[in-house]
Protein backbone atom coordinates (compact mmCIF):
# COMPACT_ATOMS: atom_id res chain seq x y z
CA UNK A 1 0.00 0.00 0.00
CA UNK A 2 1.36 3.53 -0.96
CA UNK A 3 1.16 5.42 2.53
CA UNK A 4 0.69 8.82 0.65
CA UNK A 5 -2.56 7.57 -0.56
CA UNK A 6 -3.91 6.95 2.87
CA UNK A 7 -7.66 9.49 3.27
CA UNK A 8 -6.80 11.60 6.58
CA UNK A 9 -10.19 11.87 6.81
CA UNK A 10 -10.84 8.37 6.95
CA UNK A 11 -8.95 8.49 10.36
CA UNK A 12 -11.38 11.32 11.81
CA UNK A 13 -14.46 9.58 10.22
CA UNK A 14 -13.19 5.72 11.69
CA UNK A 15 -12.81 7.49 15.53
CA UNK A 16 -16.06 9.30 15.33
CA UNK A 17 -17.90 6.51 14.37
CA UNK A 18 -16.20 4.56 17.26
CA UNK A 19 -17.79 7.18 20.03
CA UNK A 20 -14.04 8.60 20.42
CA UNK A 21 -12.40 11.95 21.03
CA UNK A 22 -8.74 12.48 19.58
CA UNK A 23 -7.52 12.19 23.38
CA UNK A 24 -9.39 8.76 24.41
CA UNK A 25 -7.84 7.79 20.75
CA UNK A 26 -4.22 8.76 21.49
CA UNK A 27 -4.56 6.93 24.61
CA UNK A 28 -5.35 3.47 22.96
CA UNK A 29 -2.78 4.60 20.46
CA UNK A 30 -0.02 5.56 22.97
CA UNK A 31 0.76 8.46 22.16
CA UNK A 32 -0.21 12.07 22.13
CA UNK A 33 -3.36 13.86 21.72
CA UNK A 34 -1.24 16.47 19.26
CA UNK A 35 -0.18 13.76 16.99
CA UNK A 36 -3.62 12.11 16.33
CA UNK A 37 -4.96 15.83 15.73
CA UNK A 38 -2.14 16.21 12.99
CA UNK A 39 -2.85 13.23 11.70
CA UNK A 40 -6.07 13.52 11.20
CA UNK A 41 -5.18 16.94 9.43
CA UNK A 42 -2.54 15.35 7.25
CA UNK A 43 0.27 17.22 8.93
CA UNK A 44 1.66 13.67 9.54
CA UNK A 45 2.18 11.22 7.38
CA UNK A 46 0.92 8.01 8.71
CA UNK A 47 3.84 4.82 9.08
CA UNK A 48 3.10 1.14 8.44
CA UNK A 49 3.03 0.51 12.58
CA UNK A 50 0.63 3.52 12.76
CA UNK A 51 -1.81 2.00 9.92
CA UNK A 52 -1.95 -1.28 11.49
CA UNK A 53 -2.54 0.74 15.03
CA UNK A 54 -4.88 2.13 13.60
CA UNK A 55 -6.45 -0.73 11.92
CA UNK A 56 -6.53 -2.48 15.38
CA UNK A 57 -7.58 0.31 17.61
CA UNK A 58 -10.70 1.53 15.16
CA UNK A 59 -11.88 -1.62 14.42
CA UNK A 60 -11.66 -1.14 10.69
CA UNK A 61 -9.44 -3.01 7.88
CA UNK A 62 -7.00 -1.36 6.83
CA UNK A 63 -8.23 -0.41 3.41
CA UNK A 64 -10.75 1.44 4.88
CA UNK A 65 -8.23 4.25 5.10
CA UNK A 66 -7.58 4.72 1.93
CA UNK A 67 -11.11 5.12 0.01
CA UNK A 68 -11.33 7.69 -1.50
CA UNK A 69 -14.69 8.88 -1.15
CA UNK A 70 -16.08 12.61 0.12
CA UNK A 71 -16.95 12.56 3.68
CA UNK A 72 -20.15 15.03 4.39
CA UNK A 73 -19.33 17.71 7.10
CA UNK A 74 -21.21 17.69 10.04
CA UNK A 75 -25.08 18.97 10.05
CA UNK A 76 -25.31 18.22 6.76
CA UNK A 77 -27.98 16.01 7.39
CA UNK A 78 -31.83 16.48 8.59
CA UNK A 79 -32.44 14.64 12.19
CA UNK A 80 -36.21 13.72 13.43
CA UNK A 81 -34.35 14.26 16.88
CA UNK A 82 -35.23 14.93 20.59
CA UNK A 83 -33.05 17.74 22.56
CA UNK A 84 -31.35 15.49 24.99
CA UNK A 85 -29.56 14.02 22.43
CA UNK A 86 -26.02 15.10 22.88
CA UNK A 87 -23.13 16.05 20.99
CA UNK A 88 -21.11 13.53 21.01
CA UNK A 89 -23.53 10.63 20.50
CA UNK A 90 -24.83 13.02 17.23
CA UNK A 91 -21.13 12.68 16.21
CA UNK A 92 -21.25 9.23 16.23
CA UNK A 93 -24.37 9.00 14.27
CA UNK A 94 -23.18 11.27 11.67
CA UNK A 95 -20.19 9.42 11.35
CA UNK A 96 -22.04 6.53 10.51
CA UNK A 97 -23.92 7.78 8.41
CA UNK A 98 -21.32 8.77 6.37
CA UNK A 99 -20.24 5.89 6.47
CA UNK A 100 -23.12 3.95 5.48
CA UNK A 101 -23.58 6.64 2.19
CA UNK A 102 -19.75 5.70 1.38
CA UNK A 103 -21.28 1.81 1.34
CA UNK A 104 -23.74 2.68 -1.06
CA UNK A 105 -21.96 4.67 -3.16
CA UNK A 106 -19.32 2.01 -3.58
CA UNK A 107 -22.82 -0.51 -3.92
CA UNK A 108 -24.12 1.26 -6.62
CA UNK A 109 -20.88 1.87 -8.67
CA UNK A 110 -22.94 -0.58 -11.42
CA UNK A 111 -26.34 0.19 -11.00
CA UNK A 112 -28.79 2.80 -11.29
CA UNK A 113 -31.97 3.14 -9.30
CA UNK A 114 -35.12 4.25 -11.44
CA UNK A 115 -38.24 5.85 -10.09
CA UNK A 116 -40.53 8.95 -10.35
CA UNK A 117 -37.96 10.88 -8.17
CA UNK A 118 -38.34 12.76 -4.92
CA UNK A 119 -39.23 16.62 -5.79
CA UNK A 120 -38.01 19.80 -3.64
CA UNK A 121 -40.56 22.06 -3.24
CA UNK A 122 -39.33 24.68 -0.96
CA UNK A 123 -42.01 26.65 1.89
CA UNK A 124 -42.38 30.19 1.11
CA UNK A 125 -45.56 32.42 1.98
CA UNK A 126 -47.45 30.81 -0.66
CA UNK A 127 -46.83 27.05 -0.41
CA UNK A 128 -47.09 26.23 3.47
CA UNK A 129 -45.92 22.37 4.21
CA UNK A 130 -49.46 21.22 4.51
CA UNK A 131 -49.72 22.63 0.96
CA UNK A 132 -46.67 20.30 -0.37
CA UNK A 133 -47.87 17.28 0.82
CA UNK A 134 -51.20 17.96 -0.52
CA UNK A 135 -48.96 18.73 -3.99
CA UNK A 136 -47.06 15.68 -3.62
CA UNK A 137 -49.85 13.00 -3.03
CA UNK A 138 -51.46 14.32 -6.06
CA UNK A 139 -47.89 14.44 -8.12
CA UNK A 140 -47.10 11.15 -6.70
CA UNK A 141 -50.75 9.96 -7.64
CA UNK A 142 -51.42 8.70 -3.89
CA UNK A 143 -55.23 7.41 -3.42
CA UNK A 144 -57.47 9.04 -1.20
CA UNK A 145 -56.93 7.81 2.26
CA UNK A 146 -54.52 6.16 4.54
CA UNK A 147 -51.43 5.52 2.82
CA UNK A 148 -50.87 1.48 2.42
CA UNK A 149 -47.24 1.57 2.92
CA UNK A 150 -44.83 4.90 3.72
CA UNK A 151 -41.26 2.69 2.41
CA UNK A 152 -43.08 1.33 -1.14
CA UNK A 153 -44.10 4.69 -1.78
CA UNK A 154 -40.30 6.30 -0.89
CA UNK A 155 -38.67 3.12 -2.66
CA UNK A 156 -41.12 3.69 -5.89
CA UNK A 157 -39.52 7.23 -5.89
CA UNK A 158 -36.33 6.30 -6.19
CA UNK A 159 -35.64 6.64 -2.31
CA UNK A 160 -33.52 4.01 -0.33
CA UNK A 161 -34.84 3.17 3.44
CA UNK A 162 -32.03 1.98 5.88
CA UNK A 163 -32.53 0.60 8.93
CA UNK A 164 -29.98 1.94 11.52
CA UNK A 165 -29.11 0.91 15.03
CA UNK A 166 -28.47 4.54 16.52
CA UNK A 167 -27.67 2.76 20.06
CA UNK A 168 -30.06 5.90 21.34
CA UNK A 169 -33.98 6.22 21.90
CA UNK A 170 -33.40 9.90 20.76
CA UNK A 171 -33.09 10.09 17.14
CA UNK A 172 -35.63 8.72 15.14
CA UNK A 173 -34.66 8.85 11.80
CA UNK A 174 -32.16 11.25 9.27
CA UNK A 175 -32.49 11.88 5.83
CA UNK A 176 -30.04 13.21 3.31
CA UNK A 177 -29.49 14.07 -0.31
CA UNK A 178 -26.11 14.22 -2.50
CA UNK A 179 -25.74 15.17 -5.98
CA UNK A 180 -23.97 11.62 -5.92
CA UNK A 181 -26.76 8.69 -4.87
CA UNK A 182 -30.19 8.40 -4.29
CA UNK A 183 -32.13 10.31 -1.58
CA UNK A 184 -31.39 7.94 1.68
CA UNK A 185 -33.80 8.38 4.78
CA UNK A 186 -32.13 6.37 7.67
CA UNK A 187 -34.75 5.24 10.56
CA UNK A 188 -33.87 3.92 13.74
CA UNK A 189 -34.54 0.25 13.50
CA UNK A 190 -35.92 0.10 17.83
CA UNK A 191 -38.96 2.18 16.89
CA UNK A 192 -42.95 0.87 16.43
CA UNK A 193 -44.41 0.63 13.78
CA UNK A 194 -46.63 3.78 13.69
CA UNK A 195 -43.72 5.94 14.59
CA UNK A 196 -41.77 4.39 11.83
CA UNK A 197 -44.54 5.56 9.30
CA UNK A 198 -44.54 9.03 10.78
CA UNK A 199 -40.57 9.59 10.53
CA UNK A 200 -40.58 8.15 7.16
CA UNK A 201 -43.12 11.24 6.19
CA UNK A 202 -41.20 13.86 8.43
CA UNK A 203 -38.46 12.61 7.10
CA UNK A 204 -40.08 13.01 3.32
CA UNK A 205 -40.54 16.27 4.68
CA UNK A 206 -36.94 17.46 4.97
CA UNK A 207 -35.94 16.13 1.34
CA UNK A 208 -38.97 18.00 -0.28
CA UNK A 209 -38.67 20.90 1.71
CA UNK A 210 -35.32 21.59 3.13
CA UNK A 211 -31.95 21.91 1.25
CA UNK A 212 -30.35 23.18 4.44
CA UNK A 213 -31.50 23.36 7.95
CA UNK A 214 -33.98 26.17 9.36
CA UNK A 215 -35.12 27.15 12.64
CA UNK A 216 -38.49 25.93 11.92
CA UNK A 217 -37.53 22.81 9.76
CA UNK A 218 -38.81 20.19 12.34
CA UNK A 219 -42.06 21.91 13.07
CA UNK A 220 -42.67 22.30 8.82
CA UNK A 221 -41.66 18.25 8.56
CA UNK A 222 -44.45 17.28 11.51
CA UNK A 223 -46.52 20.16 9.63
CA UNK A 224 -45.76 17.77 6.20
CA UNK A 225 -46.34 14.92 7.73
CA UNK A 226 -49.37 14.77 9.45
CA UNK A 227 -50.84 16.71 6.34
CA UNK A 228 -49.16 13.76 3.86
CA UNK A 229 -50.47 10.48 6.18
CA UNK A 230 -53.67 12.05 7.57
CA UNK A 231 -55.12 14.73 4.90
CA UNK A 232 -57.21 17.53 6.60
CA UNK A 233 -59.49 17.08 4.21
CA UNK A 234 -59.97 13.38 4.63
CA UNK A 235 -59.61 13.44 8.45
CA UNK A 236 -61.78 16.12 9.64
CA UNK A 237 -64.93 14.71 10.36
CA UNK A 238 -63.96 11.45 11.95
CA UNK A 239 -61.60 13.52 14.14
CA UNK A 240 -64.84 15.58 15.85
CA UNK A 241 -66.15 14.01 19.52
CA UNK A 242 -62.98 12.13 19.32
CA UNK A 243 -62.42 10.09 22.82
CA UNK A 244 -59.79 7.08 23.14
CA UNK A 245 -61.77 4.48 21.83
CA UNK A 246 -62.47 6.26 18.61
CA UNK A 247 -58.84 7.28 18.68
CA UNK A 248 -57.92 3.63 18.53
CA UNK A 249 -60.53 2.88 15.70
CA UNK A 250 -58.64 5.74 13.71
CA UNK A 251 -55.37 4.21 14.28
CA UNK A 252 -56.68 0.49 13.25
CA UNK A 253 -57.55 2.73 9.82
CA UNK A 254 -54.95 5.62 9.20
CA UNK A 255 -52.23 3.32 10.72
CA UNK A 256 -50.45 6.17 13.01
CA UNK A 257 -50.02 6.60 16.51
CA UNK A 258 -53.20 7.12 18.83
CA UNK A 259 -50.96 10.35 19.57
CA UNK A 260 -50.59 11.81 16.29
CA UNK A 261 -54.38 11.41 16.06
CA UNK A 262 -54.97 13.51 18.88
CA UNK A 263 -52.25 15.95 17.64
CA UNK A 264 -54.33 16.63 14.13
CA UNK A 265 -57.51 16.53 15.79
CA UNK A 266 -55.74 19.91 17.65
CA UNK A 267 -54.12 21.21 14.88
CA UNK A 268 -57.56 21.03 11.94
CA UNK A 269 -59.80 22.31 15.05
CA UNK A 270 -62.15 19.00 15.34
CA UNK A 271 -61.98 19.44 18.75
CA UNK A 272 -61.14 22.88 21.51
CA UNK A 273 -58.16 22.99 23.45
CA UNK A 274 -60.14 22.11 26.60
CA UNK A 275 -61.10 18.62 24.80
CA UNK A 276 -57.04 18.46 23.61
CA UNK A 277 -56.30 19.08 27.39
CA UNK A 278 -58.58 16.04 28.47
CA UNK A 279 -57.80 13.40 26.18
CA UNK A 280 -53.84 14.21 26.89
CA UNK A 281 -54.54 13.47 30.78
CA UNK A 282 -57.28 10.01 29.67
CA UNK A 283 -53.70 8.81 27.33
CA UNK A 284 -51.60 9.87 30.67
CA UNK A 285 -53.47 7.97 33.11
CA UNK A 286 -54.14 4.74 30.74
CA UNK A 287 -50.52 4.55 30.22
CA UNK A 288 -51.13 4.92 26.61
CA UNK A 289 -48.61 7.81 26.01
CA UNK A 290 -45.38 5.84 27.18
CA UNK A 291 -46.85 2.78 25.26
CA UNK A 292 -50.18 2.30 23.45
CA UNK A 293 -52.03 -0.53 23.53
CA UNK A 294 -50.39 -3.98 21.66
CA UNK A 295 -53.38 -5.36 20.24
CA UNK A 296 -52.99 -1.50 18.44
CA UNK A 297 -49.65 -2.10 16.81
CA UNK A 298 -49.15 -1.00 13.33
CA UNK A 299 -46.49 -3.79 11.44
CA UNK A 300 -43.33 -2.06 10.90
CA UNK A 301 -42.75 -1.74 6.75
CA UNK A 302 -39.73 -3.68 5.66
CA UNK A 303 -37.55 -1.59 3.30
CA UNK A 304 -36.91 -3.76 0.13
CA UNK A 305 -34.54 -1.82 -2.08
CA UNK A 306 -31.15 -2.06 -0.27
CA UNK A 307 -31.69 -5.86 0.50
CA UNK A 308 -32.58 -6.09 -3.94
CA UNK A 309 -29.05 -3.63 -4.31
CA UNK A 310 -26.51 -6.50 -2.01
CA UNK A 311 -28.57 -9.47 -3.57
CA UNK A 312 -27.53 -8.18 -6.52
CA UNK A 313 -24.08 -8.21 -5.26
CA UNK A 314 -24.21 -12.19 -3.84
CA UNK A 315 -26.66 -13.61 -6.72
CA UNK A 316 -25.86 -11.76 -9.98
CA UNK A 317 -22.09 -10.65 -9.64
CA UNK A 318 -21.52 -14.40 -7.62
CA UNK A 319 -19.70 -12.18 -4.55
CA UNK A 320 -19.35 -13.77 -1.71
CA UNK A 321 -20.19 -11.68 2.19
CA UNK A 322 -16.86 -11.68 2.34
CA UNK A 323 -15.86 -10.00 -0.80
CA UNK A 324 -19.03 -7.05 -0.58
CA UNK A 325 -17.61 -6.56 2.91
CA UNK A 326 -14.03 -6.12 1.34
CA UNK A 327 -15.74 -3.39 -1.18
CA UNK A 328 -17.15 -1.26 1.56
CA UNK A 329 -13.94 -1.36 3.43
CA UNK A 330 -15.78 -3.33 6.71
CA UNK A 331 -14.87 -6.50 8.72
CA UNK A 332 -17.19 -9.64 7.36
CA UNK A 333 -18.80 -9.00 10.84
CA UNK A 334 -19.63 -5.76 11.11
CA UNK A 335 -20.87 -6.03 7.45
CA UNK A 336 -23.37 -9.07 8.30
CA UNK A 337 -24.24 -6.93 11.43
CA UNK A 338 -25.33 -3.94 9.16
CA UNK A 339 -27.12 -5.48 5.97
CA UNK A 340 -27.78 -9.37 6.13
CA UNK A 341 -29.16 -9.73 9.88
CA UNK A 342 -31.99 -7.95 9.38
CA UNK A 343 -32.51 -7.86 5.47
CA UNK A 344 -35.02 -11.21 5.00
CA UNK A 345 -34.36 -11.01 1.24
CA UNK A 346 -30.48 -10.97 1.79
CA UNK A 347 -31.18 -13.85 3.77
CA UNK A 348 -33.06 -16.30 1.86
CA UNK A 349 -30.64 -15.20 -1.50
CA UNK A 350 -27.26 -16.02 1.29
CA UNK A 351 -29.25 -19.45 2.04
CA UNK A 352 -29.93 -19.92 -1.75
CA UNK A 353 -25.85 -19.15 -2.66
CA UNK A 354 -24.45 -20.97 0.22
CA UNK A 355 -23.27 -17.99 2.37
CA UNK A 356 -22.94 -18.23 5.66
Amino acid sequence: MAIQKVNYNMVTLARESRGLTQSELAVELGVTQGKVSKIEQGLLSISDQMLIDLSSCLKYPQNFFFLTDAVCAHGINLHRKRAALTKKTLCKIDAHLNIRRIHLHKLLEELEITGEGIPEFPVNRTQTPEAIARKLRKEWDVPAGPIVNMTSLIEKAGGIVINCDFESHLIDGVSSRSNDLPPMIFVNKDISGDRFRFTLAHELGHLVMHSSPTPDMEDEADLFASEFLMPKKEIELSLRFVNLSKLAELKRYWKVSMAALLVRAGKVGAITSRQSQYLWMQLSKAGYRTKEPAQLDVARETPRLLSNIIDYHLSENHLSAEEVSELVGIHHQEFRRMYLEEQPSVRKVRRAIGVS
